[in-house]
C-alpha cells in the first residue's frame, strides 16, 4: 500500500473518531439531567430497557431549531419482551449549550412518533409484556 494512501486512511479514521467525541459532553449532560419521571434520564432509559434490553446514546445537530447551540441527543433502547417481541424505543432530548437547559423532545416507539400521553402508555404496556 502506498504511503500516501495509508496516510489518507489514517487521517480519515482519526477524523471519524474525533467526530464521535463531538457530542460526548452533550450526551453526558442529558444522561445526568433530571428526568420527567424523577431520577436521571440515564436511569429512566435503563429502567425502560430492563434486563432484556440495551441502551445506545447518540448526539447530533437538530436542523429544525436552526442553532448550533441546540443539540439533539437520543437514547435508543432495544429490548425483547418475555414473549419474544422485539421493540425499539427512541427517547429524544435537546441540550441547549447556551442556556444550559435540557428538555425531553419526544419519543418514537417502534418507528411511530408518540405524543406525551400515548408514549407514556406505550412504555407502560411494554413493562407489562
Amino acid at each position: 500500500m502506498a504511503p500516501a494512501r495509508l496516510a489518507l486512511i489514517l487521517v480519515v479514521a482519526v477524523a471519524a473518531l474525533a467526530g464521535c467525541d463531538r457530542y460526548a459532553d452533550d450526551i453526558d449532560t442529558v444522561k445526568n439531567a433530571q428526568a420527567i419521571v424523577g431520577g436521571t434520564n440515564e436511569a429512566m432509559a435503563i429502567e425502560i430497557a430492563g434486563a432484556r434490553g440495551t441502551v445506545e446514546w447518540k448526539g447530533g445537530p437538530v436542523p429544525q431549531y436552526e442553532s448550533a447551540d441546540i443539540v439533539g441527543v437520543q437514547a435508543v433502547i432495544k429490548r425483547i419482551s418475555a414473549s419474544g417481541n422485539r421493540r425499539e424505543i427512541e427517547l429524544q432530548f435537546i441540550n441547549n449549550r447556551q442556556t444550559k437547559k435540557v428538555a425531553f423532545d419526544g419519543a418514537v416507539v417502534d418507528g411511530k412518533k408518540q405524543d406525551m400521553l400515548s408514549g407514556a402508555l406505550a412504555l407502560f404496556l411494554m413493562q407489562l409484556e
